[in-house]
């Protein structure tokens, strides 16, 4: 949050990013028990994402999703557009070998709430849905 964005300002922001990822995953092929998903981490050069990763396969085991990958992207502030990592999850995505991505925080795909939309346009564009394990409004 920078400082000219108040709590009040930031939560609805968040809202209303939940409920565009909410409607865009309405148009994936599948969301429900089932489906496989690519866990995807982002974090700081040599920030260690077990925990990450464990909190997201329990999800996914919730679910009923099967886990088709784990990518971890260490490359920090850079924006999905500039990252290998997420370029390689889109290419599993367009490939069909997985229907969504299953992510901690909208701020591990990026802290900008343009990129961020840009990118759940994007996964949407190939009929997959993406998840959080903590909704917009709340990180």
């Amino acid at each position: 949050m920078t400082t000219s964005q108040s709590p009040t300002s930031t939560g609805l922001l968040g809202k209303r990013l939940q409920q565009l990822r909410e409607d865009l995953n309405a148009s994936a092929v599948v969301r429900s028990s089932g489906a496989r998903v690519v866990l995807y981490v982002k974090t700081l050069p040599g920030e260690n994402p077990t925990e990450h990763f464990q909190r997201l396969r329990a999800k996914a085991a919730g679910r009923g999703w099967t886990v088709h990958s784990a990518i971890h992207d260490d490359a920090g502030g850079i924006e999905p557009a500039m990252s290998e990592a997420w370029n390689e999850l889109l290419t599993i995505l367009s490939s069909g070998s997985a229907q969504g991505v299953l992510v901690p925080t909208y701020h591990h795909i990026s802290m900008d709430s343009r990129s961020y939309t840009n990118a759940l346009n994007l996964v949407a564009e190939r009929r997959c849905f993406t998840s959080l394990l903590i909704p917009e409004p709340s990180t």
